[in-house]
């Protein structure tokens, strides 16, 4: 099932993507309208397929390609999602999976509208029992395991034009403190604040300086506040109450963005 060249289209932000002649194209969660036409592979996760349970993590449809094909490629996302499972602490998002499925069976693999960045802020209205869907995967963690292979494979096997981040242009305030291990105290201590106090806390952190972020930023711990960013498939219980917080969702979001610019600095590819 080798390929030469395989092209990846996400759902993020961006412009619509010219379809290009001889390359076979990766796109996720198709519409029920939206047939798989030739020279395109459809990903869908078990959810979107409406499949009762997940013993079939994702389902490929390539009309180019055939069903053996296809079936076969299931099996090499399957083992990739199980293989970064471990890595992330969850499992991985579809587009995660699918890149490093890519990478097995294509000699040269590009990446459009997938920055692994979606946004954490919730709408004013959203129910506080309701999570955001992208709040099961650990963002933070999938940013670290990209970095990861934009080195390995480097830009003769791997073009990820969408990874990039744009910085932090407001100007923060310097200061003496850490605000990583202040963040992790706040995250360790949460259970003990009330939502507002702990909007408080965040609000006073987002105005930090991004240099003072850069300078203590250290890969340990950045691994280390990964945990605090998303939800378990797993428990109906759990410690990051703030992520079903309306109010915190806004500071929270700007704060994980914060943080994978330290990334940027310290693994930058």
């Amino acid at each position: 099932m080798q390929l030469d060249t395989l092209r990846i289209v996400g759902n993020g932000p961006g412009g619509a993507v010219e379809s290009a002649k001889d390359m076979l194209t990766i796109t996720f969660n198709p519409s029920i309208e939206r047939r798989a036409m030739e020279g395109a592979i459809q990903i869908s996760n078990w959810k979107h397929a409406k499949l009762p349970t997940d013993c079939r993590p994702f389902i490929v449809a390539a009309p180019s390609l055939g069903p053996a094909w296809c079936r076969e490629f299931e099996e090499v996302l399957r083992n990739s999602a199980m293989a970064l499972e471990p890595l992330l602490g969850c499992f991985p998002s579809s587009g995660l999976a699918a890149i490093y499925g890519a990478l097995q069976i294509a000699k040269h693999v590009s990446i459009c509208r997938i920055p692994l960045k979606p946004s954490l802020v919730r709408g004013a209205d959203m129910s506080h029992r309701k999570p955001l869907p992208c709040a099961f995967h650990n963002w933070l963690g999938e940013r670290r395991l990209g970095l990861s292979i934009l080195r390995e494979y480097g830009p003769e096997r791997l073009l990820w034009e969408s990874f990039h981040l744009d910085p932090v242009l407001d100007k923060g305030e310097s200061t003496d403190f850490n605000p990583l291990m202040l963040l992790t105290d706040l995250f360790s201590q949460g259970k003990f604040f009330q939502e507002h106090e702990f909007v408080g806390r965040l609000e006073q952190l987002t105005v930090i300086d991004q240099s003072d972020w850069v300078r203590y930023a250290e890969e340990k711990c950045l691994m280390a506040l990964e945990r605090h960013f998303f939800l378990s498939r797993h428990s109906s219980d759990t410690p990051n109450w703030w992520l079903y917080s309306n109010r915190i969702s806004v500071p929270l979001d700007n704060i994980l963005y914060r943080l994978m610019l330290c990334q940027l600095d310290l693994m930058g590819a």
